[in-house]
């Protein structure tokens, strides 16, 4: 094991060995071959855990686990409350409750890096500093201050040294994930490796103040059309990787519901306007803020809402939230087989069986099917979804992942403000412009264009080498779909021939009546008008029986 080439590492390695033997995972050593390694380290096996922890369930124990561990599993721990795809809710729920009880540090130990990160005494460029924090993480803590020209702004300040532990921590991490997705079949179902990949990811992203800083400029220029929406402004002149600074904004809590009251501001209306925000960022944006609870936001006069901390954000792909609307409309339109191709899609190449899926999907959606979207539950469909899901071993993308988690959070935010709050409902108005725009004429001819360009160079490609596969390519025809493929086309072509007799109904009533075929009181041919009313009827007919699909949202 590389991790134990450092007595550092060895230490720590046998710290957390520690905790896990304290709250009773004495099994997971041992499936994950850890046992030797730790004995090594000078740990016995032979703890069994304290028994006033093993009479709590396995969930819970992680959750204390990880958290004496410290920030850096923590924070792991809070990465797995997004992942509604491979944990259950009640397991979920424990992650929630991760906490960082990190302790405040001595305005001391912080100056000196503050300086050298600003390049000047802190009397030269701030008028006052308040050495209390307001806010403390593990990551960094937040001081209020004020500008020589008077402005009020807050300093976040990475902690020194915390960057080298966390690289630390995150080594012994890559080294846990490899052993466990190598000795234990259960744990490889989790996809440690890759979750830990993207756990480095974010984390090595929040230790970079200028990652945030960057993501509340984008958020507040993409949502700068809301009068009612204020987002922090970056100083740029001052901030860097190690030190946030941005203007200070007062407001009143959005969990603190009697102040809210006390002010005489609409809770109702706040609630409506946090969602419109999130389902622009999510939809129409494809960036978005990821941890939306009522921590995150303050509420101001008028019913104004701040919105702070960006360090958590996700990014959807126009793919992506091609693939959402479609979820979406499959739901809403009942098509068990579009739900079940887009989730497919998700599973990254894992073996699916895809006529199980569509029967599993058929079940969700006849639990929702002509539900009024005010006794739809989010919270409870998206249960049911990342249920399947794990159902099938299937692994959703982490965008994904964050989104759902991202959506529940916020209802759970709305529902505190407003009990009747209706998340669906909100979302109404911008998949109405989304699906419109999907099914519009001058995109369907745009794309009929590209896929005729598609065609025109394959034509014009020359012929592969024999055994060779192109990258990417691909018959177009999967057999899964192939026999509804086949029924699909013979509806079309049903319904194109009953187009066809429809304008003639009309072109022989339209003649009939020019000619004044009779019987014709008052010279109107009356065959011609029972042949147009039939006509008409039918069209009729033919134009619902297409727009269906579009019905909910026209």
């Amino acid at each position: 094991m590389s991790l134990l080439h450092t007595g550092k590492d060895l230490r720590r390695l046998n710290q957390v060995a520690g905790i896990l033997l304290k709250y009773g995972f004495t099994d997971v050593l041992r499936r994950v071959g850890l046992a030797t390694p730790v004995e090594q380290a000078g740990r016995l096996m032979r703890h069994g855990g304290e028994s006033r922890f093993l009479r709590m369930g396995t969930a819970e124990r992680l959750r204390h686990a990880l958290e004496e561990m410290g920030p850096t599993y923590v924070k792991l721990g809070q990465l797995l409350a997004t992942r509604v795809d491979l944990f259950p809710p009640d397991w979920i729920a424990e992650f929630e409750q991760l906490q960082d009880r990190a302790t405040a540090l001595p305005f001391a130990a912080l100056r000196p890096g503050l300086e050298a990160t600003l390049g000047e005494p802190l009397n030269r460029l701030f008028s006052y500093v308040d050495e209390t924090p307001v806010g403390v993480a593990s990551i960094g803590q937040v001081h209020a201050a004020i500008t020589l020209t008077g402005q009020r702004v807050v300093l976040k300040i990475r902690k020194p040294g915390i960057a080298a532990m966390i690289e630390s921590d995150l080594r012994l991490l890559d080294q846990l994930a490899k052993l466990a997705s190598d000795n234990s079949v259960e744990l490889r179902r989790y996809r440690p490796v890759e979750l830990v990949r993207e756990f480095r990811r974010s984390l090595m992203r929040e230790l970079d103040f200028t990652i945030e800083a960057r993501n509340a400029s984008r958020i507040r220029k993409n949502l700068r059309g809301f009068k009612w929406l204020i987002v922090p402004r970056v100083i740029w002149q001052y901030s860097s990787d190690s030190l946030q600074v941005q203007e200070r904004i007062e407001g009143i809590p959005a969990r603190a519901l009697g102040q809210l009251d006390a002010a005489g501001l609409d809770r109702a209306l706040i609630a409506r306007r946090g969602a419109t925000l999130a389902w622009k960022m999510a939809l129409e944006d494809g960036f978005f803020h990821a941890d939306p609870h009522p921590g995150n936001f303050l509420i101001l006069p008028g019913n104004r809402i701040a919105m702070l901390d960006f360090g958590m954000v996700g990014k959807l792909s126009d793919g992506r939230r091609e693939q959402i609307v479609r979820l979406v409309r499959a739901i809403i339109t009942r098509e068990p087989e579009q739900g079940a191709a887009v989730l497919s899609a998700w599973s990254d190449g894992q073996p699916v069986n895809f006529e199980q899926l569509v029967a599993d999907v058929e079940d969700v959606i006849s639990r929702y099917y002509g539900l009024p979207l005010a006794e739809l539950d989010i919270s409870a469909l998206i249960g049911d979804i990342t249920a399947l899901v794990r159902n099938h071993g299937l692994v959703l993308p982490s965008d994904i992942a964050l989104l759902l988690k991202t959506l529940i959070t916020l209802e759970g935010f709305g529902r505190l403000l407003n009990p009747g709050f209706d998340l669906i409902e909100e979302a109404r108005p911008l998949m109405q412009r989304l699906v419109r725009h999907r099914y519009s004429p001058r995109r369907l001819a745009r794309n009929l264009g590209l896929r005729a360009l598609d065609v025109v160079d394959r034509a014009y490609a020359p012929p592969d080498p024999p055994g060779a596969v192109r990258p990417g390519a691909d018959s177009g025809l999967d057999p899964r779909h192939l026999e509804r493929l086949v029924a699909r086309l013979e509806r079309g072509q049903y319904r194109q021939i009953q187009a066809l007799l429809v304008i003639s109904g009309i072109l022989s009533g339209t003649i009939l009546l020019a000619a004044r075929v009779p019987p014709a009181p008052w010279g109107i041919s009356a065959l011609g008008v029972l042949v147009l009313l039939g006509a008409g009827v039918w069209s009729t007919w033919l134009l619902w029986v297409s727009r269906r699909h579009l019905r909910e949202w026209e």
